[in-house]
């Protein structure tokens, strides 16, 4: 029997639903995969070996210019030498490029998140006077600070389109390294230090956080939670991959790819698919991707879509829960795995979520007529 439980930040997490079929592909569905494989190949746009290693370099030198900046900003506060070099700050990454599903010429999100000392305004350099400026002149633009993250990332030779938007409800730079799209949040912990074994899957990196750090922090830590229940085989992380990929596809094929337009967007495909995964563990591609289709074209909406049961690690933080007056008012809720749990899927309307429902029904009944005339092929 397949056990479908994980550990993640210290805590035992369980699939909300039990498995539904535990068996593995039959014969046939095996046969027809191979039918996938070939579409996959055709169809499918995977990131170049070239793509991996700049992506990978990137990654590395925002790292050490980030570490770079923490550095500074414990010098500048005083700090002795041994609590600068202990400061620390990591930077990681969330959605389709964590878990592997990115396209080429496709974002990165990435969280640098730095200690207690390291301000938003030492982000992004804001309330900064140069001392070259004339008094009474307040018609310059105003400068940052040369010592932000933002404006050593601006000046990096290797940076274009750098556009800091520091007035969302989530600020924000974003930014071209080598040519990739960069999506850079800031994360500011109740403590004086992030070492490299920092764990943001810990429920306590939350405690004492302001909001925009923790919906910073949500990135990583679902999309994290997320990989681990799909996790338990390489090949059944594998399926997930290829199914999420599919569905990706089929979604923005059939305009149903946004978020805003109250649709599905990423991260509601990648627990989407995750969920059939843990209904179907051991169904090959092909077999899950109509599993997939018949889930969702079946699904008694508005009971949620949830990976694991809400969990509420009394920090504060409000959770998503089935009582609630506002939550009865949600059409479609999905909901995310990490605390504080939360339904992604807020922007589903009646009549979006009607569209998706026939647009379930088509996709099943093509993908299940291609198998059904694949089987009597075969048996012929």
């Amino acid at each position: 029997m397949d056990d479908l439980t994980t550990t993640v930040g210290g805590r035992t997490v369980t699939p909300a639903l039990p498995i539904v079929d535990g068996s593995s592909s039959t014969a046939p569905e095996l046969r027809f995969q191979s039918t996938l494989d070939k579409y996959i190949a055709k169809n499918v746009a995977l990131e170049s070996d070239e793509g991996i290693r700049t992506r990978e370099r990137v990654l590395v030198k925002m790292g050490n210019l980030h570490r770079e900046w923490v550095r500074s900003v414990a010098t500048k506060r005083g700090l002795n030498a041994d609590a600068v070099d202990s400061a620390g700050g990591e930077l990681f990454t969330s959605g389709s490029y964590r878990l592997g599903v990115h396209e080429p010429g496709a974002d990165i999100d990435t969280i640098a998140v730095a200690p207690n000392i390291c301000t938003r305004d030492d982000f992004f350099g804001s309330g900064y006077i140069s001392p070259n400026k004339i008094e009474g002149d307040d018609d310059e633009a105003p400068e940052r600070d040369p010592d932000s993250l933002a404006e050593r990332i601006r000046r990096h030779p290797d940076v274009t389109n750098f556009v800091p938007v520091e007035n969302a409800a989530v600020p924000i730079l974003t930014f071209d390294w080598e040519g990739i799209n960069i999506d850079l949040l800031f994360a500011q912990l109740n403590s004086p230090s992030v070492s490299s074994n920092f764990d943001v899957d810990d429920d306590m990196v939350l405690s004492g956080v302001d909001s925009a750090t923790e919906k910073s922090l949500n990135g990583p830590r679902v999309t994290n939670l997320i990989a681990a229940l799909v996790s338990g085989t390489e090949q059944r992380y594998q399926t997930f991959l290829t199914v999420v990929r599919l569905v990706r596809k089929w979604a923005k094929s059939r305009g149903l790819y946004s978020n805003k337009m109250g649709y599905w967007g990423g991260v509601n495909i990648n627990m989407a698919v995750a969920l059939v995964l843990q209904l179907y563990p051991n169904a090959c591609p092909a077999s899950l991707l109509r599993k997939f289709f018949l889930v969702f074209k079946s699904w008694r909406w508005p009971n949620p879509v949830m990976l694991t049961k809400p969990h509420d690690a009394e920090l504060g933080l409000p959770v998503w829960n089935s009582h609630q007056a506002a939550t009865m008012r949600q059409v479609a809720p999905m909901i995310t795995p990490a605390y504080p749990a939360m339904n992604s899927t807020l922007s589903v309307s009646r009549q979006t979520l009607q569209i998706l429902h026939e647009e379930f029904c088509r996709g099943h009944n093509i993908v299940d007529k291609l198998y059904k005339d694949f089987q009597r092929g075969d048996v012929l």
